[in-house]
């Protein structure tokens, strides 16, 4: 059975999305906003390297064109931006002095954090584009001198972490207001947030699409001026 299954070439591919499903699945049955999609899927697949003995150099091959879409994907995004468009009119300044801030804060709070914990440098570059996403934290973290699969796995993690804390975390500190929620949303914990931003409503998640965009943007331009001022 298992030959038969490694003899197709998309094997690794119907793997990824079969493991995705599942996590989708899961998280509709228990509702637990930890049970991620992208956190079960990711350990049902080590589970399943682990198991068969496959490499992961052989999987990530078949998965190539999974990588080559998830770029493009992003465009999509700019469907619910384009339909509140007078939003962004309106509050284009404050829109662009929150999510500029909460960029530059947080490469600034990783590497000063980094930096007193006594980090290796490569490690601390790796850390600098991980409220990114993944192509643009990727293509940063590798022309820095970083280790871009280790940055990949940070912007996952970070990803989880705001979709899971960060909504409870603004009803703490008494943040209502839906361009705040989704802006905030948007700009640390770039798609993940984003998808959690979208169940909050469409206003919501379209300013968690345009931080998300902008603070990719941004951060490709920054990161190579605060690596070089701090290393």
């Amino acid at each position: 059975m298992m030959d038969i299954i490694f003899a197709s070439p998309v094997w690794g591919m119907s793997i990824t999305l079969g493991a995705y499903m599942i996590g989708v699945a899961i998280q509709k049955k228990t509702k637990i906003m930890a049970l991620q999609p992208i956190l079960v899927a990711s350990v049902i697949i080590v589970a399943f390297l682990t198991v068969t003995g496959r490499s992961y150099v052989e999987y990530s091959a078949q998965n190539t064109f999974l990588a080559y879409i998830l770029s493009l994907s992003a465009v999509v995004l700019a469907v619910p931006v384009y339909r509140n468009l007078h939003i962004l009119k309106k509050y284009w300044l404050p829109i662009l002095l929150g999510v500029t801030s909460g960029s530059v804060a947080t490469i600034v709070t990783a590497i000063l954090v980094g930096k007193a914990m006594g980090t290796d440098i490569e490690i601390l570059i790796s850390m600098i584009p991980k409220s990114s996403t993944t192509p643009i934290a990727f293509a940063v973290s590798e022309t820095l001198g970083g280790i871009p699969a280790f940055t990949v796995a940070l912007v996952v993690l970070t990803g989880i972490a705001g979709a899971v804390f960060g909504p409870a975390l603004l009803n703490l500190l008494r943040v209502e207001h839906y361009i705040a929620r989704g802006l905030t949303l948007g700009t640390i914990t770039h798609a993940i947030g984003t998808v959690r931003a979208f169940t909050e409503g469409e206003v919501c998640g379209s300013m968690s699409s345009l931080a998300m965009a902008l603070a990719g943007t941004l951060t490709a331009f920054i990161a190579p001026l605060f690596a070089a001022i701090f290393f």
